[in-house]
Parts: C-alpha cells; sequence; structure tokens
C-alpha cells in the first residue's frame, strides 16, 4: 500500500479503523469455541446459537448505518466516528462478562447499534480524496480494516488458548482506546454533510444492484470462521489444534485479501472499475465451489485464500463508483450492505450446515455471486450509469 500517495487525513482515518478492525477480530476467531464452551444446548441448536451471536451485531448494524450517515448532515463526521470508537471499545469490553448465551447476544445486538463509525469513516475518505485516487484510497481504507482482521485472530486465538477466554475482551479494549487517541489527533475534521436530491427510478435501480454486489461479497468473506469448527472436526483436529488451526486460517486468508485488494484497485486505474469488478466475482465464485474439492487442511486453506484474494477488492471498487457524488445517507446505506452481508453469512452457513451440507452452502454462495454481478452489469451498460447518482434515501 502506498501510504505516501494519500493525504494525512486520509491515512490517520485508515490507521483508526485498523485499530477497531483489530479489536474486533481479537475476539472472532475464538468466538464459536466459547460459544460452545458455554452453551448448554445440543449441538444443532448451539450451531444456530453461534449465526445468531456472530451475525447479530450486523444486523442491527445495516439498520443504523444509514443512520449513522445521515448524522453527517447535522454533527461533524470526526466527532461522530470518534464516538463510535470509544463507545465500541466499552462494549467490547462488557461481552466478557456474560456467562450465557442470552447475555452474549444481547450485547452483540446493542454493539451493532453503534456499527456505523466506519460509515462516518468512509465519509471522511471521500470527502479527502482526490477524484482520481478515490478507489485507491478507499482501497487504503479497506486494507487498513482486513490488516487488523490479519492480525487480531492469531493473538486472540493464542490468548484464549493461554490466558483463558476473558483476556482477549481486555485486550481489545486498550487497542481501540489506543487508536481512538490517535484518531482524536491527527484525523482532519470536515464540515457536516449536505444533502442532496431524490434519484430517479433508475437511479435506484443502480444502487440497489451494488448494494446487492457488495453485500454477497461481504458473505464470501465472512460465513467460514462460524462454521470452522465443524470443518476441522471433518479433518479429524481436536479442540487446541482446532482452535490454533481456525485462527491460522483466518490469518492466512486475510492477509492474501489485502494483496489482492491492493492489486485490483491498482488494475482497475488501467482496465476500468466495472471490467475488474467483473473478474474478481467470476473468480470468487469459481473458487468458492472449489472448495469442496479439499481433502484436508492445506488443501482448504489454499482454495480459501484464492477465493478470498480475489472476493476482497470487490466492496472498495463498487463503491467507489457512487462515493464521491452521493450523500453520507448514501454512503451509509451502501455500507450497509457489508453489514447485512456480515450478517448473513454466518447464519447462513450455520442454518444450512444444520439442515445440508457444504457442497449446498457452497454452491448458493456461488450462485448469489453470479447471478448478482449480472444485474450489476446490467445497470452500468444504461446511459445513466450510476457514478453521478445522487443519495438514494435522502
Amino acid at each position: 500500500m502506498s501510504f505516501k500517495m494519500s493525504n494525512k487525513g486520509v491515512f490517520f482515518v485508515a490507521v483508526s479503523q485498523f485499530g477497531m478492525a483489530f479489536s474486533f477480530s481479537c475476539i472472532w476467531a475464538f468466538m464459536p469455541f466459547y460459544i460452545v464452551k458455554i452453551s448448554t444446548f445440543g449441538h444443532k441448536e448451539t450451531m444456530l446459537w453461534t449465526g445468531m451471536i456472530m451475525g447479530g451485531t450486523q444486523i442491527i448494524a445495516a439498520f443504523t448505518a444509514p443512520f449513522w450517515g445521515g448524522l453527517t448532515s447535522r454533527l461533524r463526521p470526526k466527532l461522530l466516528y470518534e464516538w463510535g470508537l470509544l463507545a465500541n471499545g466499552f462494549l467490547i469490553v462488557l461481552t466478557e462478562f456474560p456467562d450465557s448465551l442470552y447475555g452474549n447476544l444481547k450485547l452483540r445486538i446493542l454493539q451493532g447499534g453503534l456499527g456505523g463509525a466506519s460509515t462516518t469513516g468512509l465519509i471522511l475518505v471521500s470527502s479527502q480524496s482526490p477524484k482520481e485516487r478515490l478507489h485507491q484510497d478507499i482501497s487504503l481504507f479497506q486494507n487498513s480494516m482486513t490488516a487488523g482482521q490479519l492480525m487480531g485472530p492469531p493473538l486472540g486465538s493464542f490468548a484464549a488458548s493461554s490466558l483463558g477466554y476473558r483476556a482477549p475482551f481486555l485486550f481489545a479494549f486498550f487497542i481501540i482506546s489506543f487508536f481512538f487517541v490517535f484518531c482524536h489527533l491527527y484525523v482532519t475534521d470536515i464540515p457536516p454533510q449536505k444533502k442532496e436530491a431524490s434519484p430517479d427510478r433508475a437511479q435506484r435501480k443502480g444502487l440497489f444492484f451494488g448494494w446487492s454486489l457488495i453485500l454477497v461479497a461481504a458473505i464470501h468473506m465472512t460465513f467460514l470462521p462460524s462454521i470452522l469448527p465443524t470443518i476441522l472436526a471433518g479433518f479429524q483436529l481436536k479442540e487446541n489444534a482446532a482452535l490454533h488451526a481456525a485462527g491460522t486460517i483466518i490469518m492466512c486468508y486475510t492477509a492474501t485479501s489485502i494483496l489482492g485488494n491492493f492489486l485490483l484497485s491498482r488494475l482497475a486505474s488501467r482496465k476500468g472499475t466495472v471490467k475488474v469488478i467483473t473478474l474478481a466475482s467470476l473468480f470468487a465464485a469459481f473458487f468458492q465451489i472449489m472448495l469442496i474439492l479439499s481433502t484436508g487442511v492445506f488443501s482448504f486453506t489454499l482454495i480459501r485464500l484464492m477465493q478470498t484474494g480475489f472476493t476482497a477488492a470487490i466492496f472498495a471498487l463498487t463503491i467507489s463508483i457512487f462515493a464521491r457524488n452521493v450523500s453520507g445517507k448514501t454512503i451509509g446505506f451502501l455500507n450497509s450492505a457489508r453489514f447485512v452481508g456480515s450478517a448473513i453469512g454466518p447464519l447462513m452457513a450455520t442454518f444450512i450446515l444444520a439442515y445440508s451440507n457444504l457442497l449446498t452452502l457452497y454452491s448458493i454462495i456461488a450462485g448469489l455471486t453470479l447471478a448478482t454481478l449480472w444485474a450489476f452489469l446490467a445497470s452500468t451498460r444504461r446511459k445513466d450509469t450510476p457514478s453521478n447518482i445522487p443519495s438514494l434515501l435522502t
């Protein structure tokens, strides 16, 4: 990533987003194992609870992301962003105390209400980035978030296995607090954002199809952790070995996400954003199906690396088509697709696996990818392409 080419405000928004993502992913890898440990239900019921707890935050965040974006027309985005960082930090540390599935679900839902901080981060980036660098700066934002997700799982898994399940929660709170101070000192402030006129019907369709493509990309990225205990048990790994393998697998595919996002965002500058989105989506669907052919941890991880390497860039490239010319509320709407997909991912994976098998799960995700890609490409062929679409929700 070329930090020197981005302005100071963009860089430090990305750095603070790294801290947020690190704190969340620090507890993400071991959370399914923690849920299994405290669960008083049978296997099938525990699988469904795992999906609800891991997806609950994202569901609520999806509804609140447009609201947070809309607040930027009345309040300064930097103030909202800082408040979101700090409040999420306190809720993370509170998550360590409940010893029941009900208590964990309630806190995860409350945390989702504060999940719109990344929307204000996107608004800060899009308002300070030159038009010719917008997709690269959003890629930097995304890669900083992904870098936090890369470093969090192995450290969280190590702390959970070495110090107990509650230690990573305190560590995550410390990290968020540190980057809150970093953000306050160095992120450039901007005035409240203006509202924009309502779009016509064709423009609404363009935004919706872009939203749908981001949603499916998020499903690709998030469906796996909630079912890793089951997959790794199928590869004959015991609890401690499976816990360490889960952290390693998530770390490895998050690393290829960073690399793929970086390379494809640069390729888009030469070949065109829509063409690169098409390439990334087709390969994401292909490698999704190929996961069923894996015969062990190594082959499974290798295929997953390829899949996420192509998938990760879809969010940054798609949102860059719209972000420069829409209101904060519309950016919140587009960002909500990431939360919805992140919620659907674990819910879909655990539900389908509880009642069917991995081939069914992989086929459904690949089919959704191809369907949403087709709809998105159809919308970009219209004369009124979505690059100048005003706010969908104002």
